[in-house]
């Protein structure tokens, strides 16, 4: 790299942490660093965070852009973010415009779940797939698409959110007002309440694995359960969309049962062409994948990359 190439700043912005990352034109990262959002504080907290960790990120070394993934879907016309349910405090109007006010360079927005998606494609080699889906599983569940080798993003920047299906018109309620979205089971705090449902026990998703594991009885109809849920809403995107692999992100995403388990399950749900192995795989650059492919955003931007 000479002295002349540019250093962009990648930014996830989380319910409860922001994280970071610097790369340069050749998309390798050089700093990575990660501190509470406080979210709970306010936004000028918020701000004053997410502000801070951009040029703690850059250590003092210019950066020509900066690319961030939230939790929500952002409509700039309106400059206000939508879909952030357990972070509600993001969707507060002029948010976005904010941020920029407090930057000197170009601020490009995009769906956490998108972000991980183009971490994740540019991760493989090339040509492996052209068609993904890229699924956060975590506090909630947000999805993003890859299809024809090209970010799916839709009209407003909404598509591809799996995790608000439904899976019963009539189930749980979610945490976005809707009855029986996929997040409403599959999520990490769902499988800590519908646990508690059971056996009136506080546990975390973690220690309910754990049991699982030792062949506890409830447990095990509650992953197994989890298990045929993931495996028919993976399948409807599948169907829908004629994906060639489904990835995964997240804190919950490490719990190896899906990869055990769910591929096969999907093989009864899927309609028209045969599928005998269907890839379900675990994000290579790790639960917060995403800070990468919010940088990509900004070597786009800069004419680096194409997706």
């Amino acid at each position: 790299m000479t002295a002349t190439e540019p250093f962009v700043v990648g930014v996830d912005l989380g319910g409860t942490k922001v994280e970071a990352c610097l790369l340069d034109s050749g998309r390798h990262v050089l700093e990575r660093v990660r501190i509470p959002s406080e979210a709970e504080m306010g936004l000028d907290r918020i701000i004053e965070n997410i502000c801070r960790i951009i040029d703690k990120a850059a250590g003092g070394r210019p950066f020509v852009a900066v690319g961030m993934g939230t939790p929500a879907t952002y409509l700039a016309k309106e400059d206000r973010l939508f879909g952030a349910p357990h972070t509600p405090v993001y969707e507060s109007p002029g948010f976005i415009q904010r941020i920029r006010d407090n930057l000197s360079v170009p601020l490009l927005v995009e769906n956490d779940a998108n972000c991980l998606a183009l971490a994740e494609f540019f991760a493989v080699p090339a040509g492996t797939f052209r068609s993904v889906l890229a699924v956060i599983l975590g506090t909630g569940m947000g999805s993003g698409l890859i299809l024809e080798d090209k970010l799916y993003r839709g009209i407003s920047g909404g598509a591809g959110e799996i995790g608000h299906m439904s899976l019963d018109v009539d189930g749980r309620v979610c945490e976005c007002g809707r009855r029986g979205c996929a997040e409403a089971y599959l999520s990490g705090p769902s499988h800590s309440r519908r646990y508690f449902e059971r056996t009136g026990q506080k546990l975390e998703l973690q220690d309910i694995y754990s049991l699982y594991e030792g062949h506890e009885r409830q447990a095990v109809e509650l992953m197994e359960e989890s298990c045929r849920l993931m495996a028919a809403v993976f399948a409807d995107a599948v169907n829908l969309l004629d994906l060639e692999a489904i990835i995964l992100g997240g804190g919950v995403s490490n719990l190896p049962v899906w990869y055990n388990r769910v591929p096969a399950l999907m093989k009864d749900s899927f309609f028209g062409v045969p599928r005998p192995e269907f890839p379900l795989i675990k994000a290579k650059l790790g639960d917060s994948a995403g800070v990468v492919g919010a940088a990509y955003l900004a070597l786009r931007h800069i004419g680096r990359m194409e997706f």
